[in-house]
């Protein structure tokens, strides 16, 4: 039996189609040109936000072993620590995104840099396990908020076939995010006369980003008027029902295979395969470099031959790099130069998370468009809470080949149930 929407051909013509500018959209979207009108500015500040969060997010996977130590932690309960702070995404991303929806984009984004700043700030102070805990929780909060009310700003602003390039450029600051953290977690932290309570200290000078929002925000800030506003439960009637559950499958999908696997190689190569500090940061920076490209290149792709299509060929794509790097186990510091390029794969697939901002902006109105994109992708990190430690478990056990294989199997469960999602709403603003 033949599921209505899965044809190719039909995926590409209702994705690539450019709708009509829509009367409740903000007056920028309306406006001629690709970055005219103040745009660019409203891009460059959702990207700096989005790359400062989620570094200082992904910088603990760098630093936590330093951090254990010196704080006398067992690995278990930094996992667990880890394991919280992205569970208080799921609680800052529903929060963060009904202030975006009920307040406005720019309140809400400038509340959520300002908490993730505090957790930084307390991250450099922390003494022990609950100071820590206290401080990675909170961190959690702030960040969970920034990624969907960033995307529902772009799905205002750009539209038809912009809207999918437009959002892989933003989707492309994570890997510049991942970078950063790994020069900084591999280079700047291990130095006596720097450490890890510097880092997270400068982290939080962050803040002075809520400052700009005002300059960069001016025109674009969305209001939903009280008579047009939806409950949050609204995101399970039988009309979003179906997209809602296929879109939090997949997304819980691709974190477990990120949080699986991309941040715990840093770990992995210097604990279980001795590798150098300086030669994982030289890796991570090289291969998030073609993630950076993989990022761009999948908005750009999407826009010529249709989200669908691209999404699972680079979920292919990515399972097969993590296939490619089971091969290369067994002596990855023999083998290191070839263990980069296998891992470099990965980073080329990776490359899908750029559809999840156009997937939101697609499906849902504008009323429901921060809360839906912020609480789903944070709820997809809330998952990763017992799986963090069960990952540290395996970890211990000296190998990282248990994690690869969730990788594989997250890849291609997400390549799968992507062909499941439903024709947009004719009234949700593609």
């Amino acid at each position: 039996m033949r599921i209505p929407g899965l044809s190719w051909r039909a995926c590409y013509r209702r994705e690539s189609m450019i709708a009509p500018a829509r009367a409740d959209e903000p007056s920028g979207l309306r406006s001629p040109g690709l970055w005219g009108n103040g745009r660019w500015r409203v891009l460059l500040f959702c990207w700096l936000g989005w790359v400062f969060d989620f570094y200082d997010l992904i910088l603990f996977a760098f630093t936590k072993a330093t951090i254990g130590r010196e704080l006398v932690l067992a690995d278990i309960s930094v996992q667990w620590i880890e394991g919280w702070s992205l569970a208080a995404t799921a609680i800052g991303g529903f929060c963060f995104g009904r202030l975006a929806d009920r307040v406005g984009r720019r309140q809400a984004m400038v509340a959520s840099i300002i908490v993730f700043s505090t957790g930084a700030l307390l991250t450099g102070l922390a003494q022990g396990f609950w100071s820590l805990w206290l401080a990675r929780f909170i961190t959690g909060l702030g960040v969970g908020g920034e990624w969907g009310i960033g995307h529902a700003v772009v799905a205002e602003v750009w539209n038809g076939r912009a809207r999918d390039r437009v959002h892989g450029l933003l989707q492309a600051g994570s890997p510049v995010a991942m970078a950063m953290a790994a020069a900084v977690g591999c280079f700047l932290a291990p130095m006596p006369e720097v450490g890890w309570r510097a880092v997270f200290l400068a982290s939080s000078a962050l803040a002075v980003l809520a400052l700009a929002a005002r300059w960069a925000m001016p025109d674009v800030d969305r209001v939903v008027q009280p008579a047009d506003r939806l409950p949050a439960s609204t995101l399970w009637s039988p009309r979003y029902r179906r997209t809602s559950c296929v879109l939090l499958a997949v997304l819980t999908l691709h974190m477990a295979g990120f949080w699986c696997v991309y941040a715990e190689l840093p770990r992995a190569l210097m604990s279980l395969h001795h590798v150098a500090p300086r030669d994982v940061g030289w890796f991570q920076i090289q291969v998030n470099g073609v993630h950076v490209v993989a990022d761009i290149a999948f908005g750009f792709l999407a826009a010529r031959f249709g989200r669908t299509r691209m999404f699972v060929l680079f979920c292919l794509v990515f399972a097969a790099g993590h296939a490619i790097v089971l091969t290369q186990l067994d002596d990855v510091a023999g083998t290191f130069g070839a263990f980069t390029f296998a891992v470099a794969a990965m980073g080329l697939g990776a490359g899908t998370w750029s559809c999840f901002g156009a997937l939101f902006g697609t499906h849902y109105p504008v009323a429901l468009r921060a809360t839906a994109a912020a609480t789903f992708y944070a709820c997809a990190r809330l998952v990763q809470l017992p799986l963090k430690p069960l990952v540290g478990e395996t970890l211990r056990g000296g190998s990282l080949a248990p994690a690869l294989w969730i990788g594989i199997g997250c890849a291609l469960g997400s390549a799968g149930v992507v062909l499941l999602l439903p024709r947009p709403p004719s009234d949700a603003g593609s």
